[in-house]
């Protein structure tokens, strides 16, 4: 078995760039750090850094053990906090990763429940765009991440649970003449200022197999943001359009409006955990709380 010791050896001097800084950082003589990674080596039966002038990187070896040195520090770390926290009548702490779409309508829903059956809880609440969250996820950074499910290239570390399937509407103004249109279809937006997600996660990733998928060059004109609210302000003040999911469209008010588009298909929305780690009781009243809300927002939108 690998000393952990060593890993947390290699991650530092991963972080710090060389073993100099490295042995500064853990308050370790160079000598010292040196023989605990040929050790480590030895233990391997293959190198696991490249070194040259400027100091020490990992190789593919390296960086699969750094990467399991992160989750080994997020583990003790949360064991620590756990501690501090049950010696203060306290539970936790729940660490929830979110997608940006989700935010507004969604979390807020969840945690009333949840915090009303467990006031002791601590938890915090991390937005970001599903690479991000996947590599805190794995690293042991987050407990659970609601975000689209079913994606291609899914990591083999994590482990997904689809909740409910949610429509994509196309967000009008009110005054748009696209309102007058019985049986809309992706051409015929293509003349509008369209709000479109960045690159980088799931939103932009469907958003850009629609139009292939449909046959339909991208739209002439183009504004791309994450933020939904900003996403909201744009439609309703300037007359752009947009895609948005039907949970996210709740919030949204005149002038605003939604119409289906035949083409838009559906937003899969779940859970996301890692698969080698056993759920705490938070994790799982969240889990549960969150299949409920999602299921509720489903029929009432």
């Amino acid at each position: 078995m690998i000393d952990p010791r060593h890993l947390t050896h290699l991650l530092a001097i991963h972080e710090q760039g060389s073993l100099s800084l490295a042995g500064q950082a853990l308050n370790l003589s160079q000598p010292a750090l040196s023989n605990s990674i040929a050790v480590l080596e030895q233990r391997l039966g293959a190198p696991v850094l490249i070194r040259n002038a400027r100091g020490a990187v990992v190789n593919e070896l390296g960086a699969a053990l750094v990467r399991r040195a992160r989750e080994i520090r997020s583990v003790l770390d949360h064991a620590d906090q756990e501690a501090m926290l049950l010696r203060r009548g306290r539970i936790g702490p729940l660490a929830v990763g979110v997608t940006p779409s989700l935010v507004e309508q969604f979390i807020p829903d969840v945690l009333e429940v949840l915090l009303a059956d467990l006031p002791q809880l601590s938890i915090s609440v991390i937005e970001g765009l599903d690479g991000p969250l996947n590599e805190a996820l794995i690293a042991g950074e987050l407990d659970v991440v609601v975000a689209s499910v079913g994606q291609p290239n899914a990591s083999p570390d994590i482990a997904e649970e689809l909740l409910i399937s949610d429509p994509f509407l196309l967000a009008v103004h009110e005054n748009s003449p696209l309102m007058a249109r019985q049986h809309l279809k992706l051409s015929e937006t293509l003349e509008e200022l369209w709000v479109v997600p960045r690159p980088g996660g799931s939103a932009f990733a469907h958003t850009q197999a629609m139009f292939l998928n449909a046959g339909v060059d991208w739209p002439k004109r183009t504004l791309s943001t994450n933020s939904v609210a900003l996403t909201h302000r744009l439609v309703a003040r300037i007359g752009a359009v947009a895609l948005v999911n039907r949970i996210t469209a709740r919030g949204w008010l005149a002038p605003v409006r939604t119409i289906p588009v035949a083409e838009a298909g559906h937003r899969k929305i779940g859970l996301r955990r890692r698969r080698t780690s056993e759920a705490s009781p938070s994790v799982q009243a969240f889990a549960q709380i969150a299949t409920q809300v999602l299921q509720r927002q489903a029929v009432s939108a």
